[in-house]
């Protein structure tokens, strides 16, 4: 028998999503403090070792190319930049967490991560190149779809339903949601981004991406609609074809201005990998 369940009653089970690091949740907040300390917070993540060893695994990657290997978290800021470390711990702890509060036959957890982090990716490389607010850039694109993974564990046996209508219809996910339940997993990311206290910017991105021009415009939330197309395989003039005049104008965008950011999809997931693996 068909199960129901409201909105109020998914939000009101978000306490049994996975706790985070105290640390994850520190660097979090430092997207809304501008005069955060960075050595500070690199000292706190390196007393997590297994977040920092996760960190300095993807640090240590060929998809960042570096001349000689970091062997801490200082070191990696000093490389890398305090932007990019900062989004690596909050992939590397949200990954995790998540990744381990459990998984089904239908929403492969590991499949949703490698495809976020490519989004996340795409839409921090759109940032650096396009410009705009880079250090919000790749965490808006790793928690686009977070709705889904709130519904996996708040709403499971209602999402099960769902996912097992769209495998039989091939019918959009958000469609079937919004004729089962009458909102969308879009509207749940959001809500749960405002509760954590994730930047307005990021709950924006997570809530509009898929019509980033319905609402007042963002160029974050604009990115992300991109990189998404990008993440789907559309490149080139198919990729510009598929995107409204507007928001390419608005962000100013063509392929030629692009490509040469775009970064290789086999070394995103040999990095994605390394950041899921314990």
């Amino acid at each position: 028998m068909p199960t129901t369940i409201d909105k109020k009653t998914i939000l009101d089970r978000l306490h049994q999503l996975p706790a985070m690091p105290q640390v994850v949740q520190e660097v979090m907040g430092s997207f809304k403090d501008p005069n955060v300390g960075s050595a500070i917070l690199a000292h706190k993540i390196e007393l997590d070792q297994g977040l920092s060893s996760r960190v300095l695994r993807v640090a240590n990657s060929s998809f960042y190319g570096l001349a000689r290997n970091v062997g801490s978290i200082q070191d990696a800021v000093t490389v890398l930049g305090f932007d990019t470390v900062r989004s690596l711990v909050v992939s590397a702890g949200f990954m995790h967490a998540f990744f381990e509060a459990g998984s089904d036959d239908l929403f492969d957890r590991h499949a949703y991560w490698m495809r976020n982090f490519r989004v996340a990716t795409y839409t921090e490389a759109l940032a650096q190149c396009l410009g705009g607010m880079r250090q919000l850039s790749f965490t808006s694109g790793l928690f686009h779809d977070v709705g889904q993974l709130v519904m996996s564990i708040c709403a499971t046996e209602k999402f099960a339903e769902i996912l097992k209508r769209q495998k039989a219809t091939g019918s959009s996910l958000v469609e079937i949601e919004r004729e089962m339940l009458g909102f969308d997993h879009a509207a749940i990311g959001a809500e749960m981004a405002r509760r954590w206290n994730f930047p307005p910017k990021i709950e924006h991105a997570i809530h509009y991406w898929r019509t980033p021009e319905s609402v007042s415009f963002e160029p974050i939330t604009g990115m992300v609609h991109v990189a998404v197309r990008i993440e789907n395989g559309l490149t080139g003039d198919d990729l510009i074809n598929h995107l409204p005049k507007t928001l390419c104008d608005r962000l100013q965008l063509s392929w030629e201005r692009i490509e040469p950011c775009m970064p290789q999809r086999d070394e995103l997931d040999a990095a994605a990998n390394l950041m899921l693996s314990a």
